[in-house]
């Protein structure tokens, strides 16, 4: 699910960028790259998560940044259009990223400081 959900982040993300630069060519910018970071590192995350309840909140957290991005960029680029509008592409995924890094840091926290029963 993690996974799926990051692909379709990812591709949404990349729809949304091409309509912004009107064309597929804007895909080849320095944008594309910084805007998919989040969704590599929730997939990186997952796949860290190794207690259910800790891939829950992976799961969890990527879709909120999943849906907070479409919201933003949906009403960046088709409702309130002005010509700061571009700026949700730098912003939105500083969020994605520092929600993803802390995630995955919680992820790869839990994951080395296993508690391990003594008896």
């Amino acid at each position: 699910m993690i996974y799926a959900l990051s692909s379709i982040g990812a591709v949404s993300t990349l729809g949304f960028i091409a309509y912004a630069g009107q064309s597929f060519r804007s895909l080849f910018s320095g944008f594309t790259p910084w805007a998919l970071a989040s969704y590599v590192v929730f997939a990186v995350a997952g796949l860290v998560a190794y207690q259910q309840w800790l891939a829950a909140i992976v799961l969890v957290s990527s879709l909120v940044a999943t849906l907070f991005a479409a919201a933003a960029y949906f009403d960046a680029l088709f409702i309130h259009v002005h010509s700061t509008s571009a700026l949700v592409f730098i912003f939105v995924p500083l969020y994605q990223l520092i929600l993803a890094a802390l995630v995955l840091l919680i992820s790869l926290v839990s994951r080395f400081l296993r508690v391990r029963p003594t008896i």
